[in-house]
């Protein structure tokens, strides 16, 4: 008789587990100092959370090991706005969401 895979596996979950990695900018919310350590660009043809109208969507990588996933081209707009001021793809940025598509983000 061939034994059976083992269905069940259990993890220890310790208190770092409990701290997500994600940083969220819903409306009402700001983000004071997102310091930029790389930006990825995520392609994945089955995600329903990509940008609008295409395959992808970016995700931004901070210094302190944070991400901040980008799925709005109106938010992307304003980071790559800011960016290009800055020079910089390593800039620190201040964002705020204001309202349903009204985002502010600041080079600082």
């Amino acid at each position: 008789m061939e034994s059976q895979p083992e269905l069940t596996k259990t993890e220890i979950v310790d208190i770092a587990d409990l701290q997500t990695d994600f940083i969220s900018l819903r409306i009402g919310e700001e983000i004071p100092r997102l310091e930029i350590a790389k930006i990825r660009k995520i392609i994945n043809n089955s995600k329903q959370d990509n940008l609008s109208g295409v395959d992808y969507k970016y995700l931004i990588d901070t210094k302190n090991g944070k991400l901040l996933k980008v799925n709005s081209w109106i938010l992307w707009k304003h980071i790559t706005a800011a960016i290009q001021k800055a020079g910089t793809i390593n800039t620190t940025l201040n964002l705020v969401h204001s309202g349903i598509e009204q985002y502010t983000v600041k080079v600082i």
